[in-house]
């Protein structure tokens, strides 16, 4: 089966959103390259996570949400499960949600010098609309198109600029495992494994191969997220290795805006342009995937109809344009709430990863459907992982 350019690329496109640019853009400037393995570990257990969503909601044709609810009914744990993973995932959406908001703000701002809070103003009218009459499809491939000339623009400005890179200390340039940078660490992971994304994708997948039979959704599903997963992660390594050569150290101003400014010299004229109108791609795609996801999972998770024509939908997904709105029109500094979004996000993934993987060995699923041990096991130590990274930032805030 050929590649199918689908619910994958807009999953990639809404985690390379201004999260990624902003918390890989401060990693770059104030650690170096230190933290790439937190981004290679990130891609992996994205990849597997995103696999066992979609793999459920085709193989047992339901939505991730509806599945969570059906495997916790009857247990003492499956109500507040549910209660924790509506409001990680409608709390969480309303944060990231403003730093979309205020990522598209910033990048149209440093593509046109447009005003900051009108764009974001604009931003929210936009998705707002789309989503009310349940259009938004029609700007996903001109969003993801521009998305991915940034990814290019990134990754062709890595290689041209390794030599600045390998020229700088060596403590820039080494993993760096010790704990010291937890909270960047965490965010990095929590900007790529996004738990929305698990609900999005498994439902938009379901849309998107309707009337395949299972494997066939399958193979195309697994493939097509697959390259898309890749070049996101590529393209958040080489923000990374950018930053890191460009903006070695502290500087006075945002490390993004630092970033934008030394692009801007490399490229007069025009880096700051592909950047910026790359920015605001990447925050209007996410400003529209948020509320949409939200509007899924929470839905799925109350029973109630997930129809994007249905006003249950709509009145979730707008509460989040709302809150967003709000929050990036107030914040002064965007780039901090940005990465603390992403904290939080990672200190909840654990949960989440567990649940699914709960959910990909149940009996929900045909049994040629589950879980085969190699995927357990691999599903173990992404999920140890993440725990121990979780554990390790809550003893650090805690004590």
């Amino acid at each position: 089966m050929g590649l199918r350019i689908g619910p994958g690329a807009m999953v990639a496109a809404a985690f390379i959103g201004p999260g990624t640019i902003t918390t890989a853009s401060v990693a770059g400037a104030t650690t170096g390259i230190t933290l790439i393995w937190a981004i290679v570990f990130s891609i992996f257990a994205t990849v597997l996570l995103q696999e066992l969503a979609v793999r459920s909601a085709l193989a047992a044709d339901r939505d991730l949400a509806a599945l969570i609810r059906d495997y916790g009914s009857g247990h003492w744990w499956g109500v507040p499960v549910l209660l924790l993973i509506i409001l990680a995932v409608g709390v969480g959406n309303a944060a990231y949600q403003s730093g979309n908001l205020s990522g598209a703000g910033i990048g149209l701002s440093a593509a046109l010098g447009a005003d900051s809070a009108t764009v974001v103003l604009l931003c929210a009218a936009v998705a707002a609309i789309l989503i009310v009459i349940n259009r938004y499809r029609l700007l996903e491939r001109i969003l993801v198109a521009l998305v991915a000339i940034m990814g290019l623009l990134f990754s062709g400005l890595a290689v041209l600029l390794a030599p600045l890179l390998w020229a700088q200390p060596e403590m820039r340039l080494l993993p760096d495992f010790s704990g010291a940078n937890l909270t960047l660490v965490l965010a990095l992971i929590g900007t790529t494994v996004v738990p929305y994304n698990l609900f999005l994708h498994a439902t938009a997948a379901r849309n998107r191969w309707q009337g395949s039979s299972v494997d066939e959704a399958l193979q195309g599903a697994r493939w097509e997220s697959l390259v898309a997963i890749f070049f996101g992660g590529a393209t958040t390594v080489a923000i990374v290795i950018v930053a890191a050569a460009l903006v070695p150290g502290t500087v006075e101003q945002s490390p993004l805006n630092a970033v934008i400014s030394a692009i801007e010299v490399q490229l007069p004229g025009w880096g700051a342009l592909i950047l910026g109108a790359g920015l605001f791609a990447a925050g209007l795609t996410s400003a529209i995937a948020a509320p949409v996801a939200a509007g899924w999972t929470i839905c799925g998770a109350l029973g109630w109809s997930v129809n994007p024509d249905s006003l249950s939908f709509k009145v979730v997904a707008l509460t989040v344009v709302l809150i967003g709105s709000f929050f990036a029109v107030v914040t002064a500094r965007p780039a901090a709430l940005i990465v603390t979004a992403q904290v939080t996000n990672a200190l909840l993934l654990p949960l989440i990863a567990l649940v699914l993987m709960m959910v990909a060995n149940s009996a929900l699923l045909p049994s040629r459907y589950r879980n085969r041990r190699a995927l357990n096991i691999m599903a173990i130590l992404v999920l140890v992982t993440m725990t121990l990274l979780a554990t390790g930032k809550l003893i650090k805030i805690l004590g």
